[in-house]
């Protein structure tokens, strides 16, 4: 991942306006003033850079929860603060951002927070969770040009690698999209999709809390795929199989087939070498039996006063909150000044939480980088969030 590591900070450099890298803001952290946030904006995409010590130097790096993609956009960051500021660099993990495979986003990434189901193209819909090296992911796209493929995954390297595949090819029937899967079914309408493949997930053996499949993202599944529509599970691990049967069985009524060491429409270079090792693959399929009733949120994440960083760094509560569908938690707190500044929260369901900045400005606070996922948890979490920002509205 890009970053820089500097003899020492110094913000009286900034804010700065360069072209097509404007650096917005510096907040300092409440609670540890050597550790901070740099507001920046690179072709109109804003996201957060990390300042923090390391040992006797100053770290800055992409601030994960507002990471963009690609990692050109990080780099340009970077490399222009290094420009104006002229800090002593220690060291560069930058290359030059200028010859970088992949310098801005393109069509086929869809930014989650301005990702609208309705603009789906009017064919089929399959969705793959985790494509990871994109092998199958584009094979389908070139094998069913009739079908429109969603392609959902977090690591950026692969999701940079499949986006340049998919330009180089000229695909124009896939989509990427950067986000947990188990939140990003809630955005599809009911009956909407045809297949979901869910080839080879991390086993989470030590973390079973943290697996695709589960009660919830089942429930999900077969509320958005179509009667007859199936969610394809792929996976070496007997643990997970095994964990995954117990899942695929619990609903009232199920259809499932199973098949054990058969054939993939394509190979990923991970199933290859488990062949080679011998090692038993199974898949499962979970079909779709009848029809799910539509889903319609009305969706408001809105705020209704303008509250000042520091008052919220006094009034709001430090553990995290727990209600009987929802947690909230505020992590940190950071002053851009004395209104304004950011507040680090998690908030949401249990076992998929969402993580966010409450950005608060003269005249308005928002979420930041965009607004949580519009399901009813988030929504009755954000209400309460909202008493605490605003008492007396």
């Amino acid at each position: 991942m890009p970053h820089i590591r500097i003899a020492r900070f110094d913000p009286r450099c900034l804010p700065s306006d360069g072209g097509d890298v404007r650096f917005l803001w510096h907040a300092v952290n409440l609670e540890h003033p050597e550790e901070g946030l740099l507001g920046v904006e690179v072709s109109g995409i804003p996201f957060l850079l990390q300042v923090k010590p390391k040992g006797d130097s100053v770290l800055i790096k992409a601030e994960k929860i507002s990471r963009p993609s690609p990692n050109a956009l990080i780099k340009k960051a970077l490399q222009r603060y290094v420009d104006i500021c002229r800090p002593e660099l220690l060291y560069a993990n930058l290359g030059n951002a200028e010859e970088a495979k992949l310098k801005e986003p393109l069509p086929c990434l869809k930014e989650i927070d301005r990702f609208d189901a309705a603009t789906l193209p009017d064919k089929p819909l399959w969705i793959e969770v985790g494509f990871g090296s994109g092998r199958h992911l584009l094979h389908q796209a070139q094998r069913h040009p009739e079908v429109h493929l969603v392609g959902l995954e977090i690591h950026r390297p692969s999701l940079e690698q499949v986006m340049r595949r998919i330009d180089l090819e000229k695909l124009e029937n896939v989509w990427v999209i950067d986000y947990d899967a188990r939140l990003f079914m809630e955005l599809l309408p009911s009956d909407r999709v045809e297949r979901i493949f869910v080839h080879f997930p991390v086993p989470w053996d030590k973390k079973p809390h943290r697996r695709v499949i589960s009660d919830a993202f089942l429930a999900e599944a077969m509320r958005v795929l179509k009667p007859g529509g199936t969610l394809e599970l792929r996976t070496d691990s007997d643990n997970y199989f095994r964990y995954a049967m117990e899942v695929f069985t619990k609903p009232k009524r199920v259809r499932l087939t199973l098949e054990k060491n058969g054939e993939a429409a394509v190979r990923s270079k991970y199933e290859d070498r488990w062949r080679r090792l011998e090692k038993d693959i199974y898949e499962i399929h979970a079909e779709a039996l009848e029809s799910s009733e539509p889903r319609s949120i009305e969706a408001d994440f809105g705020f209704r006063c303008t509250p000042e960083i520091r008052d919220l760094y006094r009034r709001l509560p430090r553990k995290a909150v727990v209600e009987k569908e929802f947690f909230i938690h505020f992590e940190r707190f950071y002053a851009i000044d004395d209104r304004r500044g950011l507040v680090r929260l998690s908030l949401g369901s249990f076992d998929r939480p969402e993580h966010k900045y409450l950005l608060v400005e003269e005249g308005r606070v928002r979420y930041f980088p965009h607004d949580p996922v519009p399901t009813r948890t988030n929504l009755a979490a954000h209400r309460k969030i909202e008493e605490w920002l605003c008492p007396q509205s």
